[in-house]
């Protein structure tokens, strides 16, 4: 009976020790930043790609050319009429 007693305060010591230590609590804070800019990183590397193909079409592909000046400019060809709903 002893004994258990004195490993549970030993163990609540323990926590209050690791709960209140400053450099714990920066360890802790440094990860889930460091988790956050990972994710921040794999974010920015996934429109990297959609922005590499998109100019890679836009080089290489006149027709996909055409239409993202047609959708994003609102431009129409000659003797084409333009219907609004």
């Amino acid at each position: 009976m002893n004994k258990i007693k004195i490993r549970y305060i030993i163990f609540i010591i323990i926590l209050l020790i690791l709960t209140f230590n400053e450099g714990n609590r920066t360890l802790i804070r440094r990860f889930f930043e460091q988790k956050k800019l990972n994710e921040n990183i794999k974010n920015a590397k996934k429109q990297n790609k959609l922005i590499k193909e998109r100019l890679y079409y836009l080089e290489n592909e006149p027709s996909y050319l055409e239409r993202m000046v047609r959708s994003e400019l609102n431009v129409i060809a000659p003797g084409e009429v333009e219907y609004r709903f």
